[in-house]
């Protein structure tokens, strides 16, 4: 079966199309803007270098979030699209959270796994998970006093794209490991849907939002 896997919630667009569990197209890249471009070219280019045609493909699994609220709405908006186009498509929402807790390695998991997303506020998105990566809380919008003090007492570890703004002040802490990453890797989100394909907890892709958009009247 064919997979393809895809991200854009953030500050860059992550590809992946997968044949049984082997990788045949990967592309990652660091990009303020225009990921739903780079999205379905990056698409068609996966198709072309594996040589199938898109109704081939057997299973999608998009990031949901949190992330831009143009980024989220473009990569779901287009997975809808993809789906429409191919009715036999089935298609599962990973949250940013479960790719991230996903990306830290057994031994360097803690008491508490920590996941910070990149808000672009004074705030942070914040997800707790424990050795076995099950959730300890629900996604949350928290400033660095409300994560600490939900933290304090315990080995922590950290990962997710917000960890360097949060770590930059001391928090009095006990950190055990802390992965710093720009981007998810396309393979934890492989990893992350095809755990929900094979428990069959498909969630039909829609957005993960934590907190209203920021808006304003001209």
């Amino acid at each position: 079966m064919y997979t393809l896997v895809f991200d854009t919630t953030a500050g860059g667009t992550g590809i992946g199309l997968y044949k049984d569990s082997q990788a045949v197209y990967k592309s990652e890249k660091i990009m303020e803007f225009g990921q739903a471009e780079a999205l379905a070219c990056g698409v068609a280019e996966a198709c072309q270098t594996a040589g199938i045609a898109f109704n081939e493909i057997g299973f999608l699994g998009v990031c949901s979030g949190p992330g831009s609220f143009t980024g989220v709405r473009a990569g779901l908006a287009f997975a809808r699209g993809l789906c429409l186009g191919n009715p036999k498509l089935e298609a599962t929402g990973v949250s940013a959270f479960e790719v991230y807790a996903g990306m830290l390695k057994e031994q360097d998991r803690a008491f508490y796994n920590t996941v910070v997303i990149e808000t672009k506020r004074e705030d942070f998105y914040f997800q707790l998970f424990d050795k076995d990566l099950n959730k300890l809380s629900a996604p949350l919008a928290l400033s660095r006093e409300e994560i600490a003090e939900k933290l304090k007492g315990h080995q922590v570890s950290f990962i997710g794209d917000g960890v360097e703004r949060l770590l930059s002040v001391s928090m009095g802490l006990q950190i055990k490991q802390v992965e710093l990453s720009e981007m998810m890797s396309v393979d934890a989100l492989y990893q992350a849907a095809l755990r929900k394909y094979f428990i069959k907890s498909l969630d039909f892709p829609k957005p993960l939002y934590i907190r209203e958009a920021d808006a304003c009247v001209k």
